[in-house]
């Protein structure tokens, strides 16, 4: 199977390349930083009868995890949380609220909607190739990467020292010159 990251390479027969995805999150830094409302994005995915329930949306980040656990809890799990036709973005950004924002890579995303979206009208390409290609551009919704951890230095080893055996240290001082034959 050619992939994005081996197009282009031969094909070695049955080697199956792992692909390794990012991990992502919804990251209120990123909306400070495009001063989006964060807390205003996702309340505005909550069910119809949340939204309803309430007679203003908070704009305070202290009320985020609230709206978060409530669409994780309640929401997603309503019919026309994700509808077929919801655009890929938007489909992404709501798996990403219905799993309670908990770090996931497109792996994950793709079987997600791949399992909502089986028996649809609307065949979609949802392959983990496309949802990172999404993922990767998704600065509007704040979206993030989680940045790869660093690998911890490997401890350099020093050779252990080498103490002469005892026939070998006699082995030296028979051959080294003594003091009678210098003279």
């Amino acid at each position: 199977m050619v992939t994005p990251s081996t197009a282009g390479q031969p094909d070695n027969g049955n080697e199956e390349e792992q692909i390794s995805y990012a991990d992502y999150v919804i990251d209120p830094e990123a909306a400070t930083a495009i001063q989006r409302s964060l807390p205003v994005l996702i309340a505005s995915r909550r069910c119809y009868m949340d939204q309803q329930a309430d007679d203003e949306i908070s704009t305070d980040n202290e009320d985020l995890d609230m709206y978060i656990k409530r669409i994780a809890d309640h929401c997603s799990h309503e019919q026309d949380y994700l509808l077929p036709d919801t655009p890929l973005k938007e489909a992404i950004f709501r798996v990403m609220l219905s799993e309670g924002n908990r770090p996931i890579n497109a792996e994950d995303i793709s079987g997600v909607l791949t399992s909502k979206w089986a028996m649809t009208p609307f065949p979609r390409n949802t392959s983990p190739e496309v949802i990172q290609r999404l993922l990767s551009a998704s600065g509007n919704y704040c979206i993030s990467r989680i940045p790869d951890p660093e690998p911890e230095p490997e401890p350099v080893a020093e050779p252990p020292a080498v103490e002469p055996s005892s026939a070998m240290a006699d082995a030296m001082a028979e051959s080294a010159p003594s003091e009678d034959e210098a003279d």
